[in-house]
């Protein structure tokens, strides 16, 4: 808060970077989820569909 020379009290925001960083931060939290999910979901439907795939993956020891 700072005071103008005509002694009336003038709020100022002195923090409208640390805001920016937060939503950045957090769209691209949602972001990075949406994306892992995406390829989470198109990975098992390969998983589901390609016989090559199917047996890639049980020989690496991963069973879904």
């Amino acid at each position: 808060m700072t005071v103008s020379r005509l002694r009336r009290f003038k709020i100022v925001n002195s923090k409208p970077k640390e805001r920016k960083k937060q939503i950045f931060i957090f769209g691209s939290i949602i972001a990075i989820s949406c994306l892992s999910g995406a390829l989470i979901i198109a990975l098992y439907l390969e998983y589901l569909h390609n016989p090559s795939f199917h047996i890639f993956i049980q020989s690496k020891g991963i069973f879904l």
